[in-house]
């Protein structure tokens, strides 16, 4: 009589089981036919916009960033400056001079990174990787000019 029960119970069981599995089945495959191109479309447009909003936020983020170092350059080229002008009457003339080129070289690096900043500002947010390359590049070209002046003058 045990076995009987079991039986039934474990055949039910497994009659439930199959059922359930297959309703599943046909609400996975009622589902999947109700998607319609404009959905997709939809779905796309809202990638798309999302997309578009994050490459805007990382550009303004970079903006803040190189507006910051710029103005941080500002301040080491004066301080530099002012820091050789009060050691001018120790310097020769020779000196002199090659401290007006390097800072000539500064100015110079610092326009071509201002002018760079310009264009990334203005660049579509397809084309900022291509301008922030050349941003990146302007920049290291200052410190690295910057460094050789300080280390020289400063």
């Amino acid at each position: 009589m045990k076995r009987i029960v079991l039986l039934l119970t474990l055949t039910a069981f497994f009659g439930l089981a199959f059922l359930s599995a297959c309703g599943d089945q046909k609400e996975a495959e009622q589902s999947e036919a109700k998607v319609t191109s404009e959905d997709v479309k939809k779905e796309a447009k809202e990638a798309l916009e999302t997309a578009e909003a994050y490459t805007q936020q990382q550009k303004e983020e970079y903006l803040q960033q190189i507006k910051a170092k710029m103005e941080e350059f500002d301040q080491k080229m004066q301080a530099l400056q002012a820091a050789t002008q009060s050691k001018a009457a120790d310097l020769k003339e020779e000196s002199k001079a090659e401290f007006n080129q390097s800072m000539e070289v500064l100015r110079s690096k610092k326009q071509a990174a201002a002018d760079k900043l310009e264009e990334l500002k203005s660049s579509s947010g397809k084309a900022w990787n291509d301008v922030k390359a050349g941003m990146d590049s302007a920049m290291d070209e200052l410190d690295k000019a910057f460094d050789r002046a300080r280390s020289h003058f400063g």
